[in-house]
This record gives structure tokens, C-alpha cells and sequence, in this order.
């Protein structure tokens, strides 16, 4: 199939393309290279050097017609989504739409999009969070993630759209960018191996959920299939996450355990839209997809 991925120089998605071609698949990536790399781009990939904002989007679907989007690229950093609201709106929700309706207008009808689970509820009231949980986003990137999660389901009602929503937990691996705060695992490793101090945001008592790249990659191979199987009609969402806690304090001390650093504990303030606990997982992913995360952290 020819499949086109946006964000597909990034941390995820440059992984998901390399997949997507592996298995003999025709992949074309859109991404502006504010976040992601050149280097992690598959030679065998054609490449648009192109904002998702841009009027250029719809000419490159009339061009590629493309049989499915992987929308990977976003505005992914929960703390400048709180400085500047406005932009997320920009490029979150209005950069969606934009692909959307050169989706609508090429006739295109499969979907996959990349959401996040740990923005998207909020403070959590269970744990771990399954798809059924009240959605209460605390940050402008949240409120986006979700905004264009129910522009899908317009999109699907109205114009026969098919789609799946991927909703990440924190996702980590090789080529996670370590420059902003957005990978904490990258930033903990990179500050260590570079001989810094690596600080704390708040107290070290919050969690998160940690997915490993490659299982995320798995899940979208997946997706391909079931696309390429399944009647019409599909219009699925799941959570991605192990359904594992892990207090940041403790991923501090483990990673300075790898690289052979005795650090001691630096702590700063917490940051505005950043959930204290976070775990999800999914009751209907593996039943549909035959999908599961395996690598433990």
C-alpha cells in the first residue's frame, strides 16, 4: 500500500516508516523538520520537506494519492502548549484539519492517528486509565489531542472516513530527541553520559506510563493489516500503555545505575499541565489487533 506518514523524520514516526517499508509498503513523509531529523529519515521514503499547515498538503495528496495517513507529526511538548496556546491550536487542531480536508478531497478513507492518553485524561480518578475513562485534559495539548480525536469522528460520519486513535502513554527509545523536556528518559541519559545534572520537575512522586518504541511501531504495522482485512466501517480507539507506574524519582536512580553516575536528587518546581500519576491500558487492542506491549522498561 502507499502509505504517507507525516511527522516520519521524528522520534516515532521515523521508526514506523522504516517498519512500513520493511514490509514492501510505498511510503511518502511529510514533516518540516522543526522536531525531527534528516537523519532519521529512510532513504527509500519520498520525502516533502513541508509544514502540515501548509496549502502544499493538498497539492502533495493529488499528487502521491495515498491510501492511508499516519499523522504523526504535532506540536508534542505539553509545557510550550501551556506558554502559547495559540500556536498548539495552530498546529494540532488547524494543521489536523488541514490534512483532513485534503484527505476528504482526495477521496482517501483510512486513518491512523497518534494521540496521547496521559494529556488527554487528565488527572487520572482510576488506575490504570482504560478507553472508558473520563477524558479531562489540564493542558492546551490535551484539549488539542482530543479536539481532533471527535474531528475524526465527523469525518468518519460524514464523509466515510475510516480510522484508528492511538492513545500513547510515554513513549521511549532510540532517537528520542533529548534537546527539550518532552522524553525524560532521553533527557535523564543525555544529561548523565554529558556529565550535567539532571533535575526533577516537582516532588519525583509523579508517574508515568513508559511504552518502548518498538512495541508502538508494532501496533502500527497492526493497524495496516486490519485496514487492509476488515469490512468498512472502522472506527476504533485504544489506549497504548503498559498499565505499569513509574515514579520519576525511581527512572532517575535507575538510569544513573546504567551510565555509572552516583547523582544525587535535584529538584525544581512542578510544571502547569502535567498530570501527577499516569497509566493506561487498553481492554479492546489486543482482541482487535492482536497487539501487546512485551518490553518492560
Amino acid at each position: 500500500m502507499k502509505i504517507l506518514v507525516t511527522g516520519g523524520a521524528g522520534f516515532i514516526g521515523s521508526h514506523v516508516v522504516d517498519a512500513y517499508i520493511a514490509d514492501g509498503h510505498d511510503v511518502v513523509v511529510i514533516d518540516n523538520l522543526s522536531t525531527g531529523r534528516r537523519e532519521n529519515l529512510n532513504p527509500n521514503a519520498k520525502f516533502y520537506h513541508v509544514d502540515i499547515c501548509s496549502r502544499e498538503i493538498e497539492e502533495i495528496f493529488q499528487a502521491e494519492r495515498p491510501e492511508i495517513l499516519n499523522h504523526h507529526a504535532a506540536q508534542i511538548d505539553v509545557r510550550k502548549s501551556v506558554a502559547d496556546p495559540a500556536f498548539e491550536c495552530k498546529v494540532n487542531i488547524l494543521g489536523f484539519l488541514n490534512l483532513m480536508e485534503a484527505v476528504r478531497k482526495s477521496g482517501m478513507k483510512k486513518v491512523i492517528f497518534a494521540s496521547s492518553g496521559g494529556a488527554i485524561y487528565g488527572e487520572q480518578k482510576e488506575f490504570p486509565a482504560t478507553e472508558n475513562h473520563p477524558v479531562n485534559p489540564v493542558s492546551p495539548y490535551g484539549v488539542a489531542k482530543f479536539a481532533c480525536e471527535k474531528y475524526l469522528h465527523y469525518y468518519h460520519v460524514h464523509h466515510g472516513v475510516e480510522y484508528m486513535v492511538f492513545r500513547y502513554a510515554n513513549i521511549y527509545g532510540p532517537r528520542q530527541n533529548s534537546q527539550g523536556e518532552t522524553g525524560v528518559v532521553a533527557v535523564f541519559f543525555d544529561r548523565m553520559i554529558g556529565g550535567e545534572q539532571p533535575v526533577i520537575n516537582g516532588d519525583g512522586e509523579q508517574t508515568r506510563d513508559f511504552v518502548y518504541v518498538g512495541d508502538v511501531v508494532e501496533l502500527n504495522e497492526c493497524a495496516i493489516g486490519i485496514f487492509q482485512s476488515e469490512p468498512k466501517g472502522i472506527h476504533h480507539l485504544f489506549n497504548v500503555g503498559t498499565g505499569v507506574e513509574t515514579k520519576i524519582v525511581s527512572l532517575f536512580n535507575r538510569v544513573s545505575e546504567i551510565v555509572g553516575k552516583d547523582l544525587r536528587e535535584v529538584y525544581d518546581l512542578d510544571k502547569i499541565g502535567e498530570n501527577l500519576r499516569s497509566s493506561m491500558v487498553s481492554n479492546t487492542v489486543q482482541k482487535c489487533l492482536g497487539y501487546y506491549p512485551e518490553t518492560q522498561l
